[in-house]
């Protein structure tokens, strides 16, 4: 695959197959419209539709960079990690997204069944609950809750526990299957989600052999997107780029030059000209 400095590309996007509102389809007709060459589809822990969404990018004229977003903790606070491979060339990665995802499912399941427990009553379903995001949907679209932060505290109070797994169990993992680890999001914070300043993440580089870092985020100022660029710069890491779109309600995929991610690309076969 060869791209052009300024070609459009996207590395963090999200689909029906984990939590994301993405419909496969219609996601590839709008970065066909609007011109993306290549795009990761990083559904979180899950890896067995890479060859769906490859065979659909190909359709439309987008290149499908394999790439997987693992839910991995560390030092007891979340910390993800973006997987990128030209092809994942094992099982061991895989492995880990499916026994997370299982942990995962048993506590949605619980979640749900509390809730109804406690008296709350929704319209019959087409499929069940199978990430904790749809009980929290569920409680908003059917006006239990005012928002989904609301929500989501609701199902906290049902049972709702975060499930992850170490990430240098999932880098080691990740590394056995010829994959270049990103960790992502890390001046986001909000939520869940912990906010990595550069000092912890100094610390985290010195226990995890990270390849590199989401220095280009939606949501960063222009002082973070410079402080982590410079900081992987200072330290050889690879720099990833990704909108984290979760569907066209949410935020559109964010067209990134190509030439930002050049050395990332490089590791998994790509170049840039």
């Amino acid at each position: 695959m060869i791209l052009g400095a300024n070609d459009r590309i996207d590395l963090q996007i999200h689909t029906i197959y984990s939590d994301g509102q993405w419909q496969p389809g219609n996601l590839f007709a709008h970065l066909a419209r609007e011109q993306f060459r290549l795009v990761s589809i990083t559904d979180h822990d899950s890896m067995e539709h890479l060859d769906e969404l490859r065979t659909l990018g190909d359709e439309h004229g987008v290149y499908v960079l394999p790439g997987v977003e693992m839910t991995t903790n560390w030092r007891g606070k979340s910390a993800h990690l973006l997987c990128y491979a030209a092809a994942f060339r094992g099982d061991a990665l895989a492995q880990l997204g499916r026994t997370t995802v299982a942990s995962q499912l048993a506590n949605t399941q619980a979640v749900y069944e509390e809730l109804m427990r406690q008296g709350y009553r929704f319209a019959p379903q087409t499929t069940p609950p199978t990430r904790p995001i749809d009980n929290a949907r569920l409680l908003q679209s059917h006006g239990y809750a005012a928002s989904l932060d609301g929500a989501l505290r609701m199902i906290a109070d049902a049972g709702y526990r975060s499930i992850s797994m170490p990430l240098a169990e999932a880098v080691a993992a990740a590394h056995a299957d010829g994959a270049a680890v990103i960790l992502a999001h890390p001046g986001r914070g909000g939520g869940e989600i912990h906010r990595y300043e550069i000092p912890l993440l100094t610390e985290m580089l010195a226990d995890v052999p990270l390849n590199g870092i989401e220095a280009r985020y939606p949501t960063y100022s222009e002082d973070q997107v410079a402080a982590y660029s410079a900081f992987a710069d200072e330290r050889g890491l690879l720099v990833s780029a990704g909108s984290d779109s979760h569907g066209p309600e949410q935020r559109l995929p964010i067209a990134y030059p190509a030439s930002t991610c050049r050395e990332l690309l490089a590791r998994c076969g790509i170049t840039i000209q």
